[in-house]
């Protein structure tokens, strides 16, 4: 199985919405068709200055060729920002695969679930 992480950064809860909402609706989209290892909210980009916190969850999925692989994480991409964009505005989103013991970018699959990608 290729593990995989899926990021979005976040640019505002939506009003109303409890930051722990966003993270929650990023990990059950991603469950809902994938298995998930793990969910967290990277903050070291806003630390840094360089950008958003980022929902990032990191899944598995099936073997099968990397192309496969590559395009269904970026199905599971769509599904985690779709979620993301009812309670929180965010943007760029990110897929990365596990390879020999690094994080590589996957470059961005077919579709598009918002124009702000």
């Amino acid at each position: 199985m290729a593990s995989f992480r899926a990021s979005a950064g976040i640019i505002e809860a939506r009003a109303g919405v409890e930051p722990s909402a966003v993270l929650e609706a990023a990990r059950l989209a991603v469950a809902d068709g994938w298995v998930v290892e793990d969910a967290f909210v990277d903050v070291e980009p806003l630390a840094r200055g360089t950008g958003a916190p980022r929902v990032v969850v990191r899944f598995v999925v099936p073997t099968g060729n990397d192309a496969e692989e590559d395009a269904d994480a970026w199905s599971a991409a769509r599904a985690l920002a779709t979620a993301v964009g009812r309670v929180a505005e965010w943007s760029d989103l990110h897929v990365l695969r596990r390879s020999g013991g690094r994080w590589t970018p996957v470059e961005r699959g077919q579709g598009s679930a918002s124009p702000r990608e």
